[in-house]
């Protein structure tokens, strides 16, 4: 473990947990200053791995700040450290030390593969398919049949077709799996992680999610044939227009390494609302395109205009509003705004 890793995990507070899928769990810090309430929910997960690596993530404002041995210690992870708590002068002297590690590793070859470990889904999850068989059979109980009932329900209201989607359900109660529909993570053919999404109305928090940091959704089913990527903030989004999802509304230096991979063009679709504004400037300083469509002024993100207005009228409206340069973004995004 490496100094800036030792700091941070040493500055954490008292009231702290590990989760299954090894993140440290916390009231994020970040929250207050990016215009939402105090975190009380211990929505802040750090992760840290052998390599040197250090990825914070807050599931609540959005907020997230990576660090990576070899590479500079960037602006985001100093903010976070002051919220911390870091002494200046401290953080000063990490920043040194991370460019020591800089000039050291000059000379040692650069480029990593970017992995993710295989993960487990929870227990008894199957396909959507293998639960609507004994749906349409009933066989299933009926507290069951019910469940499956919910969930397509629930994939109608939202204009997204079961078979969009290699969804599963999983009949255990705990994180009230038994209430979501899963989304797994796919990469090269693995599954790597999931998100528990609740199809029922409920007062619980609405994703339960297992990501590994980095990780890009559904960048492992992206058309080749495409001279684009959509780019878009929630899971099903990216499945309502067959994009990517960054499962935030901030984008890590993996992300943008893994999208860029890509060699198209990249096209973001913010949210409507205040975090998707920090998307659009993490866009324009990576050189990405925004799109700006002309939809009605009630809906908040893709998943819901392609409810409106189908998926074919969705993405032509994306493509076509789509902007590349600075100036006309900044100027689109003040008509939108």
């Amino acid at each position: 473990m490496n100094l800036i890793q030792t700091t941070i995990l040493n500055s954490l507070p008292a009231a702290k947990k590990k989760t299954p899928s090894g993140w440290i769990s916390f009231n994020a810090p970040c929250c207050i200053h990016n215009g939402e309430s105090m975190d009380r929910k211990k929505r802040g997960g750090i992760m840290t791995s052998a390599d040197g690596t250090l990825s914070y993530h807050c599931f609540n404002c959005g907020f997230k700040a990576s660090y990576v041995i070899g590479r500079k210690l960037t602006q985001r992870m100093r903010q976070f450290m002051v919220w911390l708590g870091v002494p200046d002068e401290t953080i000063k002297r990490l920043a040194i030390e991370a460019m020591r590690h800089e000039e050291t590793d000059i000379t040692k070859p650069k480029k990593k593969f970017v992995t993710f470990k295989k993960k487990e889904l929870p227990k008894n999850a199957h396909p959507l398919d293998f639960w609507l068989e004994k749906y349409v059979a009933k066989d299933l109980t009926q507290p069951q049949w019910q469940k499956i009932d919910s969930i397509l329900n629930y994939l109608k209201d939202r204009g997204i077709g079961p078979d969009w989607y290699d969804f599963m359900y999983s009949p255990v109660n705990i994180w009230d799996m038994d209430k979501r529909i899963i989304i797994p993570f796919y990469w090269h053919g693995d599954i790597v992680g999931y998100t528990g999404r609740l199809f029922e109305p409920s007062d619980k928090i609405k994703y339960y999610t297992d990501v590994q940091p980095g990780y890009v959704f559904n960048i492992d089913s992206q058309d080749w044939s495409r001279k684009f990527v959509i780019v878009t903030e929630g899971p099903f989004d990216a499945i309502a227009v067959s994009g990517v999802s960054i499962l935030g509304s901030e984008i890590n230096d993996i992300q943008r390494e893994l999208i860029n991979g890509l060699n198209r063009q990249v096209i973001v679709v913010p949210d409507r609302d205040a975090p998707g504004e920090k998307l659009v400037n993490q866009a324009i300083e990576f050189g990405w395109s925004v799109a700006f469509p002309e939809w009605d002024k009630t809906i908040s993100d893709v998943a819901e205009a392609v409810l409106k207005y189908g998926r074919l009228f969705t993405i032509q409206s994306i493509l076509k509003s789509t902007e590349s340069s600075k100036l006309k973004i900044d100027l689109k995004r003040k008509m939108y705004g």
